[in-house]
């Protein structure tokens, strides 16, 4: 198990040299990343690798902080295993609500051998969970009387449900049933009554049996990933710092920005700043070393980096952000001052550690910046109109609500800066009147609800929203070692980490 081992061990690059067991027990451990070349490293293994998966498979994953079911069912629809069918009902058993489409297309591959096992789930599974599974049963168009009964209770219960189903199932056997409903469906209700021609209509159909499709396993996966830093606990982290990997050892001094660091992660990332032989990786470090000023080498150290300009962009703009605490210092607003007037990555980090300091006398650099054609500059300038509250600019920020590459940070920086007061009770009519402006979808309603708060707790209130999306954490946050990656988003304050791991901390 991967517990045996060291998150070192598990270098990139090292993948055939591994047991596939090992590896999936990594990646379930976020040790790393699934990428198209893990997945090209355990099909190369050909038979040895199926049992290795069906073995991972059949393990207790109770401590797993990273659910690998999709990935599980990737692998067996891709060999078509056999011997997988346990697994799947199984996984259906777990959520099935969110069955994966990967994991239906995978069932209907077992044909007639999933109809028992999927009668016996749906008997476990009451009719409100048992849509999916009913869905199954109908695409797998096995002739037998027991699907035709429970598609036949599915309609009673469901009509537009069990109609699609029965439509799909095919059987001629249903049509007196589904005139009769018909029958009886008012004609206003003309979306129904559609739902129901279709499915008579496709009885009429010729029965298509099903095809299994060539699976490309790859296209499914980014040829590159990281491990999971937000699963890890800090030890791993710090272990990483020796990564033979840049990117790997940058991401990981990154990880610990934001957060309050014990002596042993200072320490690290103090070393790491000072030598590491890649720019990124000491940019990175200088910014995680923010709040850790009680050396007085460290901003020493910072100051040094940001004077010399034969330093690298990355470097210089990460000691920047690591300086924006005592960015209302004489030196540091002027290197920062200078740093923006270099213009590019240069500029894009100097309103980083601008915005961050929340110094009056940088605001005036917000609004030269809104039509600024670099992303990062853009994405900065909008977050810094937001924070420093240029209610004057909320017009322009508004305008990028359409433009996908930076319409999160246009909601927040409106929530922050529209003008009005701030107040408690305004709270909930500040959301209603985003709304209005544009359609919100459930992930931007909480990147809205977070700025309002965020305006709140600058203006010493108390926050509204906060509850509310705390309440949509499914628990509170567990030690790191047990944490479960899940669907939280990033922190909306734009500092790249999770919220419940900044802000929500």
């Amino acid at each position: 198990m991967a517990s045996q081992f060291s998150i070192a061990g598990f270098e990139p690059g090292r993948d055939d040299q591994i047991p596939v067991i090992d590896l999936l027990h990594a990646a379930a451990q976020g040790w790393v990343g699934v990428d198209q070349r893990l997945l090209k490293s355990i099909l190369d293994r050909g038979d040895s690798a199926v049992a290795d998966v069906l073995a991972f498979s059949r393990e207790s994953h109770e401590r797993d902080r990273i659910d690998l079911d999709l990935i599980i069912a990737d692998l067996f629809h891709y060999f078509r295993t056999p011997e997988a069918l346990e697994f799947f009902i199984d996984a259906i058993r777990r959520d099935p609500l969110e069955v994966d489409d990967s994991i239906i297309e995978s069932m209907l591959a077992f044909g007639e051998r999933a109809v028992e096992p999927l009668l016996k789930l749906y008997e476990e599974l009451d009719e409100e969970l048992g849509s999916d599974v009913a869905f199954l049963l109908a695409g797998l168009r096995v002739p037998d009387p027991r699907v035709l009964h429970l598609l036949l209770e599915r309609l009673e219960y469901d009509a537009a449900d069990g109609a699609f189903c029965l439509g799909l199932y095919g059987d001629p056997a249903a049509r007196s049933a589904l005139e009769k409903m018909l029958a009886e469906i008012p004609e206003p209700d003309a979306e129904l009554r559609r739902e129901f021609t279709f499915a008579l209509a496709q009885l009429d159909a010729p029965s298509v049996p099903y095809e299994l499709e060539p699976f490309d396993i790859f296209a499914e996966y980014p040829a590159r990933a990281l491990p999971e830093f937000e699963a890890l606990t800090a030890a791993e982290r710090l272990e990483l710092f020796s990564s033979s990997d840049v990117e790997i050892r940058a991401e990981a001094a990154h990880s610990f920005f934001n957060s309050e660091l014990q002596p042993d992660a200072r320490a690290a990332l103090f070393r790491l700043a000072q030598s590491d032989p890649a720019s990124a990786v000491r940019g990175h470090a200088w910014e995680s070393l923010a709040d850790a000023f009680e050396d007085p080498a460290v901003p020493s150290a910072m100051l040094a980096v940001l004077r010399d300009a034969s330093r690298p962009m990355e470097e210089r703009g990460g000691a920047a952000v690591g300086l924006s605490g005592v960015a209302d210092q004489p030196e540091v607003r002027a290197l920062i001052e200078a740093l923006y007037e270099e213009g590019g990555a240069g500029r894009a980090k100097a309103l980083e550690a601008m915005r961050r300091s929340l110094y009056d006398p940088f605001a005036k650099h917000f609004p030269a910046n809104l039509d600024a054609e670099d992303r990062e500059i853009l994405r900065e300038a909008l977050r810094g109109a937001g924070y420093f509250r240029l209610s004057s600019q909320a017009d322009k920020i508004a305008s990028y609500f359409g433009d996908k590459s930076v319409r999160e940070d246009a909601l927040f920086a409106y929530a922050m800066a529209m003008p009005g007061e701030t107040t408690r009770g305004r709270a909930r009519g500040m959301l209603r009147k985003i709304e209005a402006l544009t359609p919100l979808t459930d992930s931007e309603i909480q990147i809205v609800t977070f700025a309002i708060d965020e305006r709140l707790r600058s203006h010493d209130l108390d926050p509204v929203f906060e509850a509310d999306f705390s309440e949509e954490e499914d628990e509170p946050e567990p030690a790191p070692a047990a944490a479960k990656v899940g669907r939280n988003d990033p922190c909306p304050c734009g500092s790249g980490r999770k919220y419940k791991k900044c802000h929500g901390s």
